[in-house]
């Protein structure tokens, strides 16, 4: 060591100790010990971790452990003895492959079997729960299309004069609006009584396509009857 710093000191501590540096090394880091406080209870502190490990028991060698060692051996013998051509090596791998493939299905086998027979007596049991009883009588068939109509004509009259009314029914039958045809007028009262006579009567919408819009329809009312 050129430089006799603390990190290259500590760094070969357990070599000084050993007494296994130079003659040079050896009395460099003797002169740094003399001048750090600190390098030296590092080198107190391994002198005695050395000598606690030296007095440490000597680990025994188990019995087995020769047995095992000659029978790993062995294997490895028997396994280099098989690579040795292509046949040999073929039917190794498809050994493993197979003892893989069938650990590996193993722990699923049960849980998966057993899964399979609950799913089926699980559809089995509710099965009948799920048949529903068709309702064709408010079924609108595709493709027709009506015009509003009159399904149940108010109790109250438009009075005595005939009036030509345009209505808008929404979807659900119900007057949104009417009105008079713009060369036909009517007194207050009049209106009052042609209002109740439409509020008061239901409609059936249109239909479009099977399916219910709102639309706006003349109607010719008079005291004797109604004409769509």
């Amino acid at each position: 060591m050129e430089d006799y710093t603390c990190k290259s000191v500590r760094g070969s501590m357990w070599d000084y100790v050993a007494g296994l540096l130079d003659e040079v090394d050896g009395h460099g880091v003797r002169y740094h010990l003399q001048d750090c406080r600190e390098c030296d209870l590092r080198r107190v502190e391994v002198r005695s971790l050395r000598t606690g490990l030296r007095h440490l028991p000597e680990a025994q060698v188990p019995s087995m452990l020769g047995t095992r060692l000659r029978v790993i051996a062995s294997r490895e013998r028997s396994r280099q003895v098989r690579r040795r051509d292509f046949q040999t090596r073929f039917h190794e791998f498809r050994r493993r492959l197979r003892v893989s493939f069938d650990n590996l299905l193993k722990p699923f086998a049960v849980p998966a079997a057993g899964g399979v027979l609950a799913s089926f007596l699980c559809f089995g049991v509710i099965l009948g729960n799920f048949y529903v009883v068709p309702d064709w009588q408010n079924d609108l068939p595709i493709g027709v299309s009506t015009d509003v109509s009159i399904d149940e004509l108010s109790p109250f009259d438009c009075g005595r004069k005939d009036v030509l009314v345009k209505l808008s029914v929404d979807s659900d039958g119900h007057v949104t609006d009417y009105e008079l045809q713009p060369d036909k007028h009517a007194s207050p009262e009049e209106m009052q009584e042609i209002g109740n006579l439409v509020l008061y009567s239901t409609f059936n919408p249109a239909v479009r396509s099977g399916r219910r819009v709102s639309s706006k329809r003349l109607f010719f009312m008079s005291h004797i009857s109604v004409r769509g």
